[in-house]
């Protein structure tokens, strides 16, 4: 045992063309073996170009625009695919009658978001077609369950979601529930619930003192998942943060100490700590500013030998 593997980890990039985009050149640019990005692939905003005389009209951050030619235009879309957001074309008459009907809007918004990931799929096969790096992805709480599906079709990316893959001489299994946030995500469970899936999926690691833990929530009660306190309205405190990550994670990290833990969910947490034997790192994200937040990890003879975070 003792071969040298370099990791490049990212995680919650949210639907950030921009981000996506560099997380693929950066594993040439870092020189590594493997990458893995990790939860929430997915973006949350639809925003609307409304047609109107002489141009278009939207909203975006909670200030009124408008673009006047073809080329203030494309520069608006791009703005919006780089902050993780979907635009669609609408006239002020479809964009009144989308107004009225609120499932109409989700399942244009489901299929704009289902669009982007199988366009991501295809730039992936194309890019490390013929590269020797290896590249795992697995969904995260936000994402719609069809995501799996559209990594699994990928030639070039092996969907890890709760499976057991070996990442050079380490087993790592990858988990993507979250414990209940305020917005009803799609996969997330009480730690009561998600602690037996835990189990079981850790279960199939043989040598666990020597396997990564994938886990999208990082463990309750350290440092990587404080996060500003809310109040009833879901409005941020400026200066108080509280623990809000899984207490069943941290519980299975406690009782079976992995060499590595990989986590994020928590955008404003980035850091590493050790768990007494594990290491455990949250890269961070700041997705919505094209910024590709990261962190490069070298493990030899059964070691996290050094790592070093990156911003791009």
């Amino acid at each position: 045992m003792g071969k040298q593997i370099k990791i490049f980890f990212v995680t919650d990039i949210h639907g950030s063309n921009t981000c996506y985009r560099k997380y693929l050149n950066a594993l040439k640019v870092y020189n590594v073996d493997v990458g893995i990005l990790l939860g929430d692939l997915t973006g949350k905003v639809l925003v609307p170009l409304i047609e109107k005389a002489g141009g278009w009209e939207t909203t975006l951050m909670g200030q009124y625009t408008e673009v006047t030619t073809r080329e203030e235009l494309d520069k608006l879309k791009k703005t919006v695919e780089l902050m993780g957001y979907y635009w669609v074309h609408q006239t002020k008459d479809e964009y009144q009658a989308f107004k009225a009907e609120p499932k109409k809007i989700d399942a244009l918004f489901k299929e704009l978001v289902l669009q982007r990931m199988k366009e991501w799929i295809a730039l992936a096969d194309e890019r490390l077609k013929d590269t020797s790096y290896k590249v795992y992805m697995a969904p995260g709480n936000d994402d719609y369950f069809e995501i799996d599906e559209i990594i699994e079709d990928s030639s070039a990316i092996v969907n890890c979601n709760n499976k057991n893959v070996l990442v050079g001489e380490h087993e790592m299994v990858t988990f993507c529930y979250a414990n209940p946030t305020p917005w009803n995500t799609p996969r997330e469970k009480p730690d009561e619930e998600l602690e037996p899936m835990l189990e079981e999926l850790v279960g199939t690691v043989k040598d666990k003192s020597n396997a990564i833990f994938n886990f999208h929530a990082p463990p309750y009660g350290f440092g990587l998942d404080l996060a500003p306190e809310l109040d009833e309205n879901l409005t941020q405190a400026a200066d108080r943060k509280i623990h809000v990550g899984s207490r069943a994670v941290a519980k299975m990290i406690e009782k079976y100490q992995p060499l590595l833990g990989l986590h994020g969910h928590i955008h404003e947490s980035r850091g590493v700590q050790k768990i007494r034997k594990t290491t455990i790192i949250n890269p961070g994200s700041e997705y919505s500013e094209g910024i590709l937040k990261g962190v490069v990890l070298v493990l030899e003879k059964g070691k996290v030998k050094d790592y070093i975070f990156t911003n791009g």
